[in-house]
Order: structure tokens, then sequence, then C-alpha cells
């Protein structure tokens, strides 16, 4: 007998890409790190698995019995091509690809630069790790960020 595992149920709403502060902020008082670890733990809370350091806002609560949101209090700001590329080159490599310096200070992530950035990391995963050392990699960004500066002035001076 197959076992099924457990899938929460499907939403309408959008998923938001978001710090421990503002889950923990649901609660009054707010929780203690050592409980929302135990929530994540217990899988109450669901982290990222590109990004370290977010949380799945609507997911995590529904499965904590709370009402999820269409959208957040403080709306996030929309990032770049550039800035997405960054964040999804250094969920590929951490160690090599810094984290972008916005992505340490906001609060959350607009859910299309999340999916933007998930398709971004999927068509450029595998071949980042096949490249054989890291300055081929680094290289490798560097073509794709040139790509995206071309492929921007373009759409704003389009070639007749």
């Amino acid at each position: 007998m197959k076992k099924e595992r457990f899938q929460a149920p499907t939403s309408n709403h959008p998923e938001f890409a978001v710090r421990r502060e503002m889950i923990s902020g649901y609660f009054s008082p707010p929780l203690p790190k050592s409980t929302f670890y135990d929530l994540v733990n217990k899988g109450k809370i669901i982290p990222m698995k590109a990004l370290t350091g977010f949380y799945l806002l609507n997911d995590s609560l529904r499965r904590l019995g709370l009402r999820e949101v269409t959208e957040l209090p403080n709306a996030p700001a929309s990032r770049s091509a550039e800035d997405i590329a960054r964040m999804a080159f250094h969920a590929i490599d951490p160690e090599l690809f810094p984290a972008p310096s916005w992505l340490l200070t906001v609060d959350s992530i607009d859910s299309v630069d999340v999916r933007h950035a998930e398709l971004v990391f999927t068509g450029h995963v595998d071949q980042v790790e096949a490249l054989a050392n890291d300055r081929l990699k680094i290289a490798y960004l560097q073509g794709v960020l040139d790509f995206i500066a071309v492929a921007e002035a373009q759409r704003e001076y389009p070639v007749e």
C-alpha cells in the first residue's frame, strides 16, 4: 500500500517570501525566536528552498490556522531583472555569488519576483554547476547580466 504524502490545500491567494519578523508580527506578542524555529521544525512555518532566511507567508499562515493575506501591509518594491538574476545566482551558489545588498535589508519579496527568480534559477543551475571552476561561473553570471543590460537597452531604444 502506497503512503500518501501530506499536501497543504491550495489557495487562490498569492504567496509571499518574508523574513521571520514578518510572520512573528502576526502574533501578539510577537513569537520569540525559539518558538518560531520550533514551528519551522514541526512544519507549521515553511522556509523557502532557494533563499535562506525567507519563509512562505500564506502557506505558513494556513498551516497555523490563520487567515491568509492577499497583500502585504507594506507592498514590496518590484525588482529589476538584474536584481532578480543576482538573487537567483545567489541561490545557485551562495558562497560564490554573494547576496545582493538589497536582499539583506528587505522584509519581503513580491511573489512575481520570487517566481521570476525561480525560473532564472531553473534555467541556469545546470549550466553553472557543470562549469569546471569558479572563474568560469563568475564569467557566466557576467554574461547573463550583460544580456539583461542589452535586452533592456533594446526595449528602451528599439532598433528600426
